[in-house]
């Protein structure tokens, strides 16, 4: 029992002491296997005060082409109410959103799909099995 409580403790900080990976590419286009990917923060840099680095994914309409692209990258975004806000750019076209959606967990900033953490999963594990060895 000792065990399985010790491995969780050390997945989750393998977890939380890694650096932050985001896909890393402009106007990204076809399998995103191989979009370039980025460590947040591997210049050893720290986010100023009130940020912190998170993956955003930036929705604009082209101003050269009128189109629809989408950029995703890492960026420092400002914490406000225990929750991220990313103001989208505007110096490559008009935003679809005021807000882009930005998230921290690796690679989250792919297209929209139902993603699920390790950690996550254990914990749920852990619920339903732990309860059955602790009587």
């Amino acid at each position: 029992m000792a065990k399985i409580v010790i491995l969780f403790v050390c997945v989750a900080v393998m977890q939380v002491a890694s650096a932050l990976q985001c896909y890393n590419c402009v106007n990204c286009q076809g399998d995103m296997k191989t979009w370039p990917k980025q460590a947040c923060g591997s210049s050893g840099a720290s986010p100023p005060a009130g940020y912190e680095y998170a993956c955003a994914t930036v929705e604009y309409k082209d101003r050269t082409t009128y189109k629809t692209a989408v950029d995703r990258l890492c960026v420092s975004a400002e914490k406000k109410n225990g929750k991220l806000m990313f103001k989208c750019p505007t110096s490559k076209g008009e935003p679809l959103k005021d807000d882009c959606p930005v998230c921290q967990t690796d690679l989250c900033n792919s297209s929209a799909s139902i993603r699920f953490s390790f950690v996550a999963l254990s914990c749920v594990v852990l619920a339903i099995f732990l309860p059955k060895y602790l009587q």
